[in-house]
This record gives structure tokens, sequence and C-alpha cells, in this order.
């Protein structure tokens, strides 16, 4: 499937700029065994793209712990700083050269995540990826997460661009569902989801590297309209 011509791209950031999701799952499952409450990172992958306060309000609600009350949000951070800090964080494949291309062709990009600007930030400074992004928008910024389209229609107006006019690159099918509400084009990438769970995205890649092919016919359009 083609593409239709864009202004400014917006990514996502856990699952498509960094490698950080299975680190994430991980902190809130050490973070609820501290609470009291086990889950299977199976089961935890459903809370992929959302928000910690929604994530946290759908556990509390299944498990009637008050998990609010435990302060694990800062646990969860915490965990993953840990676990970057043991483990390591890389950059999704194809990462660096997309940025390279849509800065060599002019074209204005920033992240929309449903996370807390503490652990964004430090994913983006784990990575060296802090300095291409140096305003972003994420949880913390608006009133509803992912799937509502508040993150993504806030990039747009923080880059200057009508959401109909952007791109967003996604991973998770609440991220698709979001830009999708927010009257965005959007690529899915199958870093993990299947591709049979992002049917709603205008096109599925396996790799950001893949993603370039698509662009060749039109960066030259966007560069003109920058």
């Amino acid at each position: 499937m083609k593409l239709a011509p864009f202004r400014a791209v917006i990514f996502d950031c856990d699952g498509v700029l960094v490698e950080s999701e299975v680190l994430g799952l991980r902190s809130l499952r050490q973070a609820l065994h501290e609470a009291g409450v086990e889950r299977t990172l199976e089961d935890l992958t459903r809370f992929s793209g959302r928000s910690h306060g929604e994530t946290l309000a759908e556990l509390e609600a299944e498990s009637r712990v008050p998990l609010f009350a435990s302060g694990i949000a800062m646990r969860m951070d915490e965990y993953y700083m840990h676990l970057v800090g043991e483990e390591g964080l890389r950059t999704c494949p194809g990462v660096q050269q997309l940025l390279s291309l849509l800065l060599a062709r002019r074209i204005p990009f920033t992240l929309a995540s449903s996370g807390p600007r503490r652990k964004v930030l430090f994913s983006l400074q784990s990575t060296g990826l802090a300095s291409a992004f140096p305003l972003f928008m994420c949880g913390d910024d608006v009133e509803r997460a992912k799937p509502a389209p508040d993150v993504y229609l806030a990039a747009a107006a923080l880059l200057g661009v009508a959401p109909t006019e952007c791109l967003a690159i996604e991973d998770a099918p609440n991220g698709v569902r979001a830009a999708c509400a927010a009257g965005m084009q959007v690529v899915a990438v199958t870093t993990s989801f299947s591709a049979s769970t992002l049917t709603e995205a205008n096109l599925i890649v396996d790799s950001l590297s893949l993603l370039q092919l698509h662009f060749a016919g039109l960066t030259q359009f966007a560069a003109r309209e920058t």
C-alpha cells in the first residue's frame, strides 16, 4: 500500500524508537509483585502502549489492591531504569537512518508517547536520541492517554502541522487507534504486536528499515511544503 503525501512525522517511543517494551512489562510485573499482585508477562502485554494511570486503574479494579496508594507508578519507572542500567537499551532497527533521512529532507518530526516524561526522556538519553527530540509530548501533557487522540493532537500542534498532514508511526493497537482518531495516516511496525492486530493502520511493516522505501516518492512533497 502506498502512503499519501505528508508534511510531518510523529513517532511513538517504546517499540518504535527504542526496544523497551519487554523491559517495561518486566518493570510492571516486578512492581506488581512488590504490591502482592502476580501477573504473567503474557497477560501484561495488553497494557503495551497505555499510560501508567490507565494500566494501574484496570489492574487495581481486577485485583482489588490499592495500587495507586502504594506508589507503584514511581516504582515501575525505577525498576525500568534499573533494568536499562543492567541490560542496556537499543534503538529499533532503522531508526537512525530514518531520522537522518527526515533531517536531510527537512521534514519535521517529534514523538507522542503515553509514558511519563521522566521515563521517555530517560529512554532517549540512554540511546543517544535525546538531541533529536528536544521537544515532545507524553502522557503527562494530556488528560487522556491512547487510544484517545489527545497526545497525537498535541504533538501535531507542537509541530505546527495539521493532524491530517502528519504521519504517525506506531507499534501497538491502542497507539494506532489514537493516531487514526487524530485523523493521521498510520504506519504500524510489528515489533511488539502481530500484523493481524494492527490492521487499522494504513501500512504495516516489519521494520523501520523498510519504511524508507515507501518514503521515496513522498519526501520531495513534504520538503516543498515545509
